[in-house]
């Protein structure tokens, strides 16, 4: 059996992902901010305050990684950490007026980066490419819990 790594669709999106993960993280500098650090900000700004471990699962972030980016955002004084007055072992995250103002500010940068990717597809076929994305995410979903 030939081997051909060019015909893997694996590698391409890996590829591509390294380089949009590598762009965030250069526009996300300027904000002193990680690509992890602007998702949490951002589930938190749509979803209000969360406890640390449900965050964690529907953001795909083991549990170290989890403790590393709420310490990191504490200190930089963007998320409040509290505990659950009806659990005390759960924790409960949510943004301050300085992570909420911060997380607004990322949108003009994400719009940028996502204009570069879309150049040369028409809407409609930006639209099937996050279809596609989205089932192949589902197919790959349960390797992520094992």
């Amino acid at each position: 059996m030939k081997r051909d790594i060019e015909n893997l669709l694996g590698y391409h999106i890996n590829v591509v992902s390294h380089f949009i993960q590598n762009q965030y993280n250069q526009k996300l500098r300027e904000h002193d901010l990680t690509m992890a650090q602007s998702k949490v900000l951002y589930f938190l700004s749509e979803h209000g305050e969360q406890a640390q471990g449900d965050m964690q699962k529907r953001l795909y972030i083991k549990g170290s990684s989890m403790n590393g980016l709420v310490d990191s955002l504490l200190k930089k004084e963007l998320i409040h950490k509290r505990q659950s007055p009806e659990d005390r072992r759960t924790k409960l995250i949510s943004l301050t007026d300085k992570g909420n103002e911060i997380e607004g500010q990322l949108w003009s940068l994400i719009d940028g980066i996502e204009k570069q990717l879309g150049e040369g597809f028409t809407s409609e076929e930006q639209q099937v490419i996050i279809s596609w994305l989205k089932k192949m995410k589902h197919n790959v979903e349960s390797l992520y819990s094992e």
